[in-house]
């Protein structure tokens, strides 16, 4: 079955509707229960808290009551942030509890904060209750990259597709549309019906970085039969090692990192700027001055790798200039271009003498096509 905001579950039972209780100021409400044959997963938030404590680590243990038996879900440790009021807690079990339809007691004890009991009801979900998983198990290749389509869900409220990708000897994906899954304007992967209507993929917050993804778009049209699949970019990390490069670079330097032809243009001293709001641009730094080379028929380095400082990349702290990056400093995945300026931070960047680059990350253009019969 497809759980919207949720995935696809083997049938099973439900949490009915949210239920909250409370201890003093703080308050617990337990957003979801899902429980089937391979495990029992929910879902909470607590709200009210102090977080006087800072990031002590806590541990929290869920027991589910039905009838006279009760099964008990041990979590590992987390912390509280210390400016956090609140948070929420997605946890996962293998434990199997009753496949009970009624009314259910649940108590959730977190340390140091108490336990909250709270009574809730279940009931089935299935084939006559939600939007049943069909297997498509069709692919596409090219650039020697292959991408799936394993199956689909289409509910009332969204439309979720299973996509896989299946890269070179070599190579690990690094993200499906768009970088490390930011998926956004020319990044995001597109689905449209025989008739020519396009459904638009929701924003999700990027999850693991691997090779698979949920993607969710809106929901069908009533007789939409035939779906096309269509996936603009995948990023991929490629092996591959520049020779090292003496400092300072005063003239531009050709190099070769892995099949790619790059240069290193310049380097140069950055003074620190107090001023700066984010932390890491407010130390003094070693700028590099890049030229990644462009397409090479439809592939092209968007970021260098791993920064070699001295032969070593461990403890290379590095930024990137503001036309490259998002708020918070992040490169900007939704529309990737080839990074042009890094910035190295570390104390010995500064007095290093050779600089190299290892294992660049690939932006390989599609896009693929998918299509499939809606069954």
């Amino acid at each position: 079955m497809y759980l919207a905001d949720v995935g696809f579950r083997s049938a099973g039972v439900r949490l009915v509707m949210p239920v909250r209780a409370a201890l003093a100021e703080r308050r617990l409400t337990l957003d979801d229960l899902i429980a089937t044959l391979e495990g029992t997963e929910l879902t909470y938030h607590l709200s009210g808290l102090i977080g006087d404590e800072g990031y002590t680590s806590r541990q929290d243990i869920v027991a589910i009551r039905i009838g006279d038996a009760e099964q008990v879900l041990e979590r590992g440790a987390f912390s509280f942030k210390a400016d956090a009021e609140g948070l929420r807690r997605r946890l996962s079990s293998t434990s199997v509890i009753p496949q009970w339809s009624g009314p259910v007691e649940i108590a959730i004890a977190v340390m140091e904060v108490g336990e909250f009991r709270l009574a809730a009801a279940v009931s089935p979900f299935g084939p006559n209750t939600d939007a049943s998983r069909h297997d498509v198990n069709t692919s596409v290749t090219h650039e020697g990259i292959t991408v799936s389509v394993g199956g689909i869900g289409a509910a009332r409220e969204e439309t979720a597709v299973e996509v896989e990708v299946a890269v070179g000897d070599g190579e690990c994906c690094r993200g499906i549309g768009g970088y490390e899954g930011h998926r956004l304007g020319p990044t995001t992967i597109t689905l449209s019906d025989q008739h020519g209507r396009v459904y638009r993929e929701r924003w999700q917050e990027p999850g693991r970085l691997d090779h698979a993804t949920l993607a969710l778009f809106d929901p069908l049209h009533p007789d939409a039969r035939e779906l096309e699949l269509s996936v603009p970019y995948v990023f991929v990390e490629e092996p591959g090692t520049t020779e090292a490069i003496p400092l300072p670079v005063k003239n531009p330097v050709d190099a070769r990192l892995g099949r790619y032809p790059i240069r290193v243009l310049a380097t140069s001293r950055v003074e620190a700027d107090p001023r700066a709001r984010l932390p890491g641009y407010r130390r003094p730094a070693l700028g590099v001055d890049i030229d990644l080379g462009g397409w090479q028929g439809d592939r092209r380095v968007v970021l260098p790798g791993r920064i070699l400082v001295d032969g070593d990349f461990l403890g290379v702290a590095s930024r990137i200039p503001a036309s490259s990056r998002m708020p918070g400093g992040m490169f900007n995945a939704t529309r990737p271009e080839p990074l042009e300026r890094v910035e190295l931070t570390d104390g010995r960047s500064l007095v290093a003498k050779t600089l190299g680059f290892s294992h660049p990350c690939i932006q390989v253009r599609g896009p693929w096509r998918i299509r499939f019969p809606l069954l």
